[in-house]
């Protein structure tokens, strides 16, 4: 029984003393981060600092599509100038070697496409997302598409992962 003891106190010893290095690993590092522009109210009013005054702003849940597991939101904003700004966020898996998401904005009821850009996920996890000017005004385009392309880039018939539609607010 003594030497179990003693053995539980060695033990012990050994896992305090390697606790106590110089070099621990502290919780305030920082490994990566990541930053968003979000557009926000000031004074009453939704101004963009380079494209004026918020005319038009929609907002939708995204999802995916079967089979694929997909969640997030995305919004789009219209201002003075005829300038828009769109924004996807997804969480999604990531894509396999040699392939990569892309947003997307359609016309409801049309094939016809605005691309936004391709989803970065910078800490290689399953967050995922684009934030694009858009040098048009894109009020028509509400639905959300992302598809899942070769580096390559795209091809007609590129997978769609996930979709959504933007619904007007006013604001």
């Amino acid at each position: 029984m003594n030497t179990t003891r003693a053995f539980t106190a060695i033990a012990l010893s050994v896992l305090l003393l390697a606790a106590c290095q110089k070099r621990a690993v502290r919780t305030e590092t920082v490994i990566g981060s990541e930053t968003m522009e979000v557009i926000m109210p000031t004074r009453g009013n939704i101004e963009h600092p380079v494209h004026g005054k918020e005319v038009w702003f929609a907002i939708g849940a995204m999802s995916g599509k079967a089979p694929t597991k997909a969640n997030g939101v995305a919004e789009a904003h219209v201002f003075t100038d005829d300038a828009s700004s769109a924004t996807v966020r997804l969480n999604i898996e990531t894509p396999p070697k040699g392939t990569r998401y892309v947003a997307w904005l359609q016309k409801p009821g049309t094939t016809e496409r605005i691309r936004l850009d391709i989803l970065q996920n910078p800490l290689g996890d399953v967050r995922h997302a684009a934030n694009v000017d858009v040098q048009e005004d894109i009020q028509d385009y509400t639905e959300v598409v992302v598809t899942l392309e070769a580096q390559a880039g795209a091809a007609a018939g590129d997978e769609v992962v996930a979709m959504g539609t933007l619904t007007e607010r006013k604001r």
